[in-house]
């Protein structure tokens, strides 16, 4: 009878860091790419989703914002190093953010050259 208890609870603890090591947020990483039109201007904005939690947001002009992310359910978030939130609702292999001014943009996931 206690050999079944220790066996349980080591096969309880194994189950535990395997669900621990197999990081539901390795599918989103990636790089992903959108494009945002201006009136007759179209801005390529490219985000990339490390495997450590840390990412970067650039565009075409030149600017980039670093940032940590997470995902938390079906929204992806992304906290920037000025404090703010951004949050995206994921689909199958893209995000849409809201950004401010009512503007939204959808990122898709760029395939990994090989």
């Amino acid at each position: 009878m206690k050999h079944r208890r220790i066996n349980a609870w080591f096969v309880a603890c194994l189950s535990v860091s395997v669900l621990f090591a197999c990081n539901s947020t390795d599918r989103y990483i990636g790089t992903y790419q959108a494009i945002d039109t201006i009136g007759e201007t179209r801005k390529e904005n490219v985000i990339e989703l490390m495997e450590n939690g840390q990412g970067s947001w650039s565009c075409r002009d030149g600017g980039e914002v670093l940032f940590t992310w997470y995902v938390k359910g079906n929204e992806l978030r992304i906290n920037t190093k000025e404090g703010g939130i951004i949050v995206g609702k994921l689909e199958n292999k893209s995000f849409t953010v809201a950004l401010p001014g009512q503007k939204t943009l959808t990122f898709f996931q760029i395939p990994a050259e090989e």
